[in-house]
């Protein structure tokens, strides 16, 4: 293990938070510091002293990590000194959850910015799957703050977007996780705050972190959304089951090939590279060695519809670089037939499109639908209904 780098405060102790940012920062020599709201799972970790990750590839490997510290957001000393003596903060707490972990951040970071000098300096990257989730955070977090510190915070703290991908399954045993030991991780280096830049393995930090976020979110998000709602409307549980589906597989294959063709026209990146990186994508879903439930995957639709988000933002894409989406509409479709259980959003699609059919996807998506896509998406609606949930 590396020399000792400092302390990193991670937001968040589930799946992501322990099982791909703690791992990494821990082999490159950090010590963590987890802070979560789970009562039962902080007392889990607090009595075990460690939990294992096994880390799936051609070489598979697990990695016991048993140097970190425990802390329940009710323990308001114990959450101040854990964010005061770190220098990185880290929130994998899912999109949702956000808002909530801004608030429980908010008054620490105040206390700190009350005390620190002019030359200390921290650096938030929200770990969400989600696009400009530290900015977000940090709009959460200046919600209800003091007018007085706002220059310090933009000064003295910084708020790097972040992009992250690593399936990590959720686990049965808190202490027994399984993820992938592929990690693409990248952060806006403009938004880094101080001379000490983070050092932490497969973490590149990048000029243009915007082709990088896309690239990601339109290209594996989309096609993992894709193989969620249809795979879902088929009846499986596991995105693999949904991906070794010839049908499923084919459509989703031609919609990340409409997605990678936006990315391509507008961001410069190669065809070879877009190709490969498609690949990636496919390759590893039919492997049922890291099983992903698809109840993850397809929650929350209403914010997976939005205008920037894993559909709507590539067919903007397309449309504006004079393409017409076709493929990348099944996904869309499927969002807003499948009923997913006790989801509010999934529940709230449904009453729309009961009440006013597709015409409520301008309230929906938060954007005006093309009418030429609005249309597609009325005629392939009962076609994806008969082809996939018939069969559930």
């Amino acid at each position: 293990m590396s020399t000792q780098k400092g302390n990193v405060l991670i937001i968040g102790a589930g799946a992501t938070g322990r099982g791909h940012v703690a791992q990494l920062a821990v082999e490159s020599g950090y010590r963590v510091t987890f802070l979560d709201k789970d009562q039962s799972l902080c007392a889990r970790l607090r009595a075990s002293g460690s939990y294992s990750v096994r880390l799936v590839s051609g070489h598979t490997r697990t990695v016991t990590i048993d140097d970190f510290r425990i802390v329940h957001t009710s323990e308001s000393k114990d959450v101040y000194s854990a964010f005061r003596d770190s220098s990185l903060v880290f929130t994998a707490v899912c999109p949702g959850n956000l808002r909530d972990a801004a608030t429980a951040m908010r008054a620490p970071i105040i206390q700190w910015l009350k005390a620190a000098g002019p030359h200390d300096f921290k650096n938030v990257l929200c770990c969400e799957n989600m696009n400009h989730s530290s900015t977000t955070f940090r709009d959460f977090i200046l919600e209800d703050f003091p007018g007085e510190l706002r220059e310090k915070l933009e000064r003295q703290v910084g708020f790097a977007d972040t992009m992250v991908a690593r399936v990590v399954a959720r686990p049965s045993d808190p202490l027994l996780l399984l993820g992938e030991e592929y990690s693409e991780w990248t952060a806006d280096r403009n938004a880094i705050r101080g001379p000490d830049l983070p050092a932490i393995r497969t973490l590149e930090l990048v000029e243009d972190q915007t082709r990088f976020l896309q690239r990601k979110l339109y290209i594996h998000n989309t096609g993992h959304a894709t193989f969620g709602y249809l795979g879902f409307l088929r009846g499986y549980a596991y995105i693999h089951e949904a991906a070794q589906d010839p049908r499923i597989m084919e459509i989703c294959e031609k919609a990340i090939e409409e997605s990678g063709w936006a990315i391509e026209k507008e961001y410069g990146f190669t065809a070879e590279v877009i190709r490969a990186y498609r690949a990636a994508l496919t390759e590893k879903c039919v492997s049922p060695e890291l099983p992903d439930e698809i109840l993850r995957v397809v929650r929350e639709p209403i914010r997976k519809l939005g205008r920037d988000e894993r559909f709507f933002g590539p067919v903007g894409l397309m449309l504006a670089h004079g393409r017409l989406p076709e493929f990348l509409l099944y996904g869309v479709c499927g969002a807003l037939i499948a009923r997913i259980p006790g989801d509010e959003q999934s529940s709230r699609i449904g009453e729309l499109i009961r009440q006013r059919g597709v015409s409520c996807l301008d309230e929906l998506t938060g954007m005006t639908v093309p009418p030429a896509v609005r249309e597609r998406i009325e005629s392939l609606l009962p076609r994806v209904r008969e082809e996939f949930a018939a069969r559930a």
